[in-house]
């Protein structure tokens, strides 16, 4: 079985004229935007955060419908951003307006927020720009930013329950322990002895939780705090992304979306007419993960060096074997997007089914899972009650 590791990226020169490299964009080597005429503009960085992808969608949308029935980009711009209710997006869009109607490029004023507006969108823009097919191209850029959002709202539907219920089976055992169990403590008092072992355990740790409450709630904060940090680390995140590729039941889920993810961008560019060395350089915001961006960076260098796509998919432990035989099929016809289209049609099918088995699987083991930890709390406490003769006659 192929395993799944993660190794340093082999380094490679800069060459004028070809996409930054996954090892330079990690270097934060960022192309600058630049206007009609030439001049240097830098970009920000720091812009467009915050904004939700539904607001993004629905501009594209009607953009779309407005270029389409013959409005001018400009007077289409202006008209959505007067329609626009919320401040820091409107502010956003009319910042764009004002770029497009000084001659500048739509994709060139988007680039400058990078935060609200994907490279896979400014790639599209750029291509439709040259080949003067917007109209098609801003529907075809919101079906994908359509899809992306459900894919998005899918994964935290089935991460989100198993949560919830994980938390409430917490907060429940911890009222148990902190308020139900020490009503029953001065019916117990003095009488350890005659106690079964799990009562005698419960009481122990609800006197350390109901003494040292302070100690226990700062220790939980800072744990969280410190979880949240590590996971921004290279290392945490690292760790991170292997869990996701490798934990029971949540692997299959994440495996499957980041292949539906990385077939849908890949075909969708190569439709519109991007090369495939671009498309390899954008689809790595697609898949976020650490091991996915060292299969990218391996299949950037090989086809730089002139080999075919699937040779290093065959290699992937991300990429199952009957996927890259496709692939290298599409290769060898001449019809790689219309391959890469048909892949992530049933590959999201497949999204879709691991999405619906992990929750069917999962809601049943945390209501187990819950139901145990409180059925061993309640026993503990109602086994002494159905004693209490014993107990109070001590022993």
């Amino acid at each position: 079985m192929k395993q799944t590791t993660l190794q340093d990226t082999r380094d490679r020169r800069v060459t004028p004229g070809r996409p930054p490299s996954g090892q330079e964009r990690r270097a934060g080597k960022r192309p600058s935007a630049t206007d009609r005429q030439g001049h240097t503009r830098k970009v920000k960085t720091n812009s467009g955060g915050g904004i939700k992808k539904a607001l993004i969608i629905n501009v594209v949308n009607q953009l779309a419908v407005l270029i389409d029935t013959g409005v001018p980009l400009s007077e289409a711009l202006q008209g959505i951003t007067d329609r626009t209710i919320e401040p820091k997006f409107r502010e956003l869009l009319q910042s764009v307006t004002d770029d497009v109607r000084s001659g500048n490029p739509l994709s060139t004023a988007l680039a400058e927020y990078p935060k609200a507006f994907p490279p896979i969108m400014l790639a599209l823009l750029r291509a439709s720009e040259a080949s003067g097919t917007m109209s098609a191209m801003l529907n075809r850029i919101a079906l994908y930013l359509t899809k992306e959002n459900q894919t998005a709202k899918q994964v935290r539907g089935a991460l989100t329950y198993p949560m919830f219920m994980f938390a409430m089976c917490i907060g429940v055992t911890v009222f148990l322990l902190t308020v139900v169990l020490p009503q029953f403590a001065g019916i117990y008092a003095n009488r350890g002895a005659a106690l079964p072992a799990p009562t005698r355990f419960l009481m122990a740790v609800s006197g350390q939780l109901v003494d040292y409450w302070a100690f226990y709630s700062g220790g939980t904060v800072a744990l969280a705090v410190g979880l949240h940090f590590w996971s921004r680390t290279r290392l945490g995140g690292i760790q991170i992304d292997w869990l996701k590729l490798n934990t029971p039941i949540l692997s299959n889920v994440f495996r499957k979306l980041y292949l539906s993810r990385a077939c849908r961008t890949i075909g969708t560019m190569l439709e519109t007419g991007v090369s495939l060395l671009e498309t390899i350089s954008i689809v790595r915001g697609v898949t976020r993960n650490k091991y996915y961006d060292r299969l990218w960076d391996e299949v950037d260098s090989d086809l730089r060096n002139g080999n075919p796509l699937s040779n290093v998919l065959y290699e992937s432990p991300m990429i199952p074997d009957q996927i890259a035989q496709m692939i290298e099929s599409g290769e060898k016809s001449g019809r790689l997007s219309q391959v890469f289209s048909r892949v992530a049609d049933f590959a999201e099918e497949d999204f879709d089914q691991a999405v619906k088995t992990a929750t069917q699987f999962i809601e049943p083991l945390m209501i187990v899972l819950m139901g145990s930890i409180i059925g061993f709390v309640a026993v503990a406490l109602l086994i002494p009650i159905f004693s209490v003769g014993k107990v109070v006659a001590g022993g």
